[in-house]
């Protein structure tokens, strides 16, 4: 776009030309674009949920700073709230056990590692582990798929490494739930 302007001040042909190029910027996709990443890394929200998700079985006990479904997507958290409620009508409760310590019972679940942060930039997916009881050598891994969300990274899914099988999916299995009851 060319503009000829040759009988303006040099002070105004600057502030028309700065007026421009931010009216471009916001038309095509500049600063201040809805293409913005959060502000924390997919890597510091997932050691950030899981710290808060352990928080009530901490020595002394902290409260958490939000329900698990807080820090999920949108239609995620819509679909676990679905599901909990069906499954109060249900003989089978939905969850039978906690669906990130993988596990009924802990004690002081804690010693969060961040093994890989991989994915694509719109989807990354955080590989962590943790140990379920405090000083047990066994370590959980589960694989947190985050997706942008509020203007932060939130919980998309969670996936669960089975040996010789593809991982096993949160949300399918919160979608089948609800869908079924099983």
């Amino acid at each position: 776009m060319t503009i000829m302007v040759t009988t303006l001040g040099a002070g105004l042909r600057r502030s028309l030309v700065l007026l421009l190029l931010a009216a471009s910027l916001v038309a095509f996709g500049g600063a201040g674009s809805a293409t913005a990443q959060p502000a924390r890394s997919p890597a510091d929200q997932a050691r950030a949920f899981l710290e808060d998700h352990f928080a009530a079985e901490q020595q002394p006990p902290r409260r958490r700073a939000r329900p698990f479904e807080g820090w999920m997507t949108s239609r995620f958290a819509g679909l676990w709230n679905r599901a909990k409620a069906r499954g109060q009508r249900e003989e089978t409760p939905f969850p039978e056990a906690d669906p990130i310590l993988n596990a009924q019972d802990s004690e002081r679940p804690g010693d969060i590692r961040i093994e890989e942060v991989a994915g694509t930039p719109d989807r990354p997916t955080v590989r962590v582990s943790f140990r379920v009881f405090a000083g047990d050598a066994t370590r959980t891994t589960q694989i947190l798929v985050f997706a942008e969300d509020r203007n932060e990274w939130r919980l998309f899914d969670v996936l669960t490494p089975q040996e010789g099988q593809p991982p096993a999916s949160l949300r399918q299995q919160v979608e089948r739930f609800v869908a079924t009851g099983r």
